[in-house]
């Protein structure tokens, strides 16, 4: 009786086996790609009741991608938040954006399991096809220096020379120098002339 009994539980828990393995689902994966402009470190960080990736701190060289790998066994939607940081000589520097990932994973019955992944930015709300991060350079503190112009300087202008007033007598100078002469001379005349015959009158008396 009791080998019966035994025999019995060990046929049950073979066929209980059979019957979980038959309709257990088989997992699917899922690989996010991402970029970093430079080189760095990427983190995914699950929400609550997310399947964990291979790895949460992915190191990424400069042009070239990394994977996040994700193994998932049931049916659900869920979501993760993918950030950086950038590779510097005295560390790391935190990259300003981050992506949100959504995993839809559906059974298509009979255990059969496929997944849709999409990737958004924060930012935008853009979807996109993988993570890249972008470093956006830092304001400049310095105040901006005048640049040096192209264009030549421009020349101060120069008044033109000033030209006499043009009074319309186009005559000779000549000719009036030589009547000035002739006047002078006259008028000297005329005035040795009035000497000489004032002399002769103050004789006479």
């Amino acid at each position: 009786m009791r080998k019966c009994l035994t025999g019995s539980l060990i046929l049950l828990l073979l066929l209980f086996r059979i019957s979980v393995s038959a309709f257990a689902a088989e997992a699917v994966s899922v690989d996010i790609p991402v970029v970093i402009d430079g080189g760095g470190t990427a983190y995914m960080i699950p929400e609550v009741n997310s399947p964990l990736p291979t790895e949460n701190a992915l190191r990424v060289d400069n042009g070239r991608t990394g994977h996040f790998h994700i193994d998932f066994t049931e049916a659900g939607e869920y979501h993760y938040t993918i950030s950086a940081a950038f590779s510097r000589a005295d560390g790391e520097a935190p990259a300003n954006e981050t992506f949100r990932l959504t995993v839809t994973v559906l059974d298509k019955g009979n255990g059969v399991l496929y997944a849709v992944a999409v990737i958004n930015g924060d930012q935008f709300g853009e979807k996109t096809d993988l993570g890249r991060f972008r470093e956006t350079p830092e304001p400049s503190t310095e105040p901006p220096t005048d640049e040096p112009s192209s264009k030549p300087p421009e020349e101060p202008s120069v008044p033109p020379p000033s030209t006499p007033p043009r009074t319309g007598d186009e005559s000779n100078l000549t000719r009036y120098v030589l009547l000035a002469l002739a006047s002078s001379a006259g008028l000297f005349l005329l005035a040795l002339l009035y000497t000489l015959n004032t002399n002769k009158l103050i004789g006479k008396d």
